[in-house]
């Protein structure tokens, strides 16, 4: 029988009573320095507005990461949603999930397959140019991110837990 073990989005719905639709405006800056986000959220626009990254879309029923693979790249989710497995074990992801950083960082294989279950915007992550990518990032996003990876890595590991 198939087990939820996972489910992380952030919640668009609240960013857009903000009044936030682009990551990039004057008004997301404000909103940004403003303390009123959660560190999900400051991750999630910095990594969408961020000029480093490309943009990608995926039609829904798509494999974008296959179990056993290396990664090469990783995606922020834009929009969307996402099933992930692992044997009878499920993973769900919306915007703001980071799917493949802390594998494709470490050259770990992929320990669960992701399927889009709907049209997908994604920042594709290209995991050949993380170095350059995460000096230019702010001090704080730098922070988040390694701690999410170290959250992955030791979720990834039998009998730990984050």
């Amino acid at each position: 029988m198939p087990n939820l073990r996972a489910s992380f989005a952030v919640d668009s719905d609240r960013l857009k009573s903000f009044g936030i639709i682009d990551p990039r405006s004057a008004h997301t800056l404000e909103i940004f320095r403003s303390g009123l986000l959660t560190s999900d959220e400051r991750l999630y626009l910095s990594l969408w507005g961020s000029p480093l990254l490309s943009s990608i879309s995926f039609e829904p029923k798509r494999k974008i990461i296959a179990a056993g693979e290396i990664v090469d790249q990783a995606y922020l989710i834009v929009s969307g949603t996402l099933v992930g497995t692992e044997g009878d074990d499920i993973y769900r992801f919306g915007p703001g999930s980071v799917l493949g950083l802390a594998e494709g960082i470490v050259n770990k294989p992929s320990k669960y397959s992701v399927i889009t279950v709907t049209a997908v915007q994604a920042r594709v992550i290209p995991l050949h140019r993380i170095d350059a990518i995460v000096a230019k990032l702010p001090l704080e996003v730098r922070s988040i991110l390694q701690t999410i990876i170290k959250r992955t890595l030791a979720l990834a590991e039998p009998g730990k837990t984050a």
